[in-house]
């Protein structure tokens, strides 16, 4: 298999790859579409615990103030038929005390109950609501936790027969690159083919050596060639800005280095920021010594060093 065919089907493995990782994601995040709706239930199924507590709590009350009234009606109607019976002053005042004690209970009593009953009405209607708002809500995850399930499922068919592509024309193609590939994929946004203009790779806009980019452009060159700075598989593609730019470079002439760099990209600020680049790149990149050396980037081994 020629570099062009193999980088032809790494291109339509890219396609196919990319798809599925989307789909992938997209089953990862379906459950979160009802999280909000559970949230919800979770805090309404609080509420009306709390209500319902202090529903039972008004209720036992009530029955406690009825109960108390029945009491203070039996003691008045007691006093009120000792009425007859009385014979001395003294008896008819204890009597009449006992009967305005017994009635300013009965009426403080009446005033508790009609207060706590209107609490303990308003109290069942909330609660008729929040079971109502429940089983609505109920109701509404269970129909959403359905269609989940049926797109999961659909989800799950086509990465099923994305896979089953990729096999086929993933075909003659090392296990190890499409490994690397497939991390590229995840972790750039769906891109790990990217052609190189000039002696810029078009991932990362990061400039390439020349004798790396060379060795790219070779036709007679069967490696799978990766970027050092993001990784990302490499393909030359000629521009006529690419050529012309590129032929400087092997020429010895920088001048226009800061021109082909990525549009917006800050320029350094002195001379020792321009010294401090220019060694660092030195130390990555030693420059290019007689043909007996071999080349700098290894054609087929790729360290993880690069990545970012």
């Amino acid at each position: 298999m020629t570099t062009m065919e193999m980088l032809e089907k790494l291109k339509t493995y890219q396609e196919i790859l990319s798809e599925r990782v989307a789909l992938e994601e997209e089953i990862h995040l379906l459950p979160k579409t009802i999280e909000a709706q559970n949230e919800m239930l979770s805090r309404l199924k609080k509420s009306f615990a709390e209500k319902d507590e202090a529903f039972r709590k008004s209720e036992q009350l009530v029955k406690n103030l009825r109960q108390g009234l029945t009491e203070a009606e039996m003691a008045r109607e007691k006093a009120e038929k000792q009425m007859d019976g009385i014979t001395t002053q003294r008896e008819y005042e204890a009597i009449n005390k006992e009967i305005r004690d017994a009635t300013e209970k009965e009426q403080n009593l009446r005033k508790d109950i009609q207060q706590e009953e209107r609490a303990f009405a308003e109290l069942e209607e909330e609660l008729q609501k929040t079971d109502g708002g429940i089983a609505m809500l109920e109701q509404e995850i269970q129909d959403k936790s359905s269609a989940i399930d049926e797109q999961k499922a659909e989800k799950e068919a086509s990465i099923a027969n994305l896979r089953t592509r990729e096999a086929e024309i993933s075909e003659g193609i090392g296990k190890d690159i499409l490994f690397k590939l497939e991390r590229i994929i995840r972790n750039k946004k769906g891109v790990g083919v990217v052609p190189v203009h000039g002696v810029v790779c078009t991932g990362c806009h990061m400039i390439l050596p020349a004798n790396f980019v060379n060795e790219i452009r070779d036709a007679e060159n069967s490696s799978v060639h990766f970027c050092p700075y993001c990784s990302r598989i490499l393909f030359y593609e000629e521009t006529d800005e690419g050529s012309e730019f590129l032929g400087e470079i092997e020429s010895g002439s920088l001048a226009d280095l800061a021109d082909y760099s990525e549009e917006g990209e800050e320029e350094p600020d002195s001379e020792d920021d321009d010294e401090q680049d220019k060694e660092e790149q030195e130390k990555d990149f030693p420059p290019r010594k007689p043909s007996s050396r071999k080349a700098v980037f290894p054609r087929e081994e790729f360290s993880d060093d690069g990545e970012e």
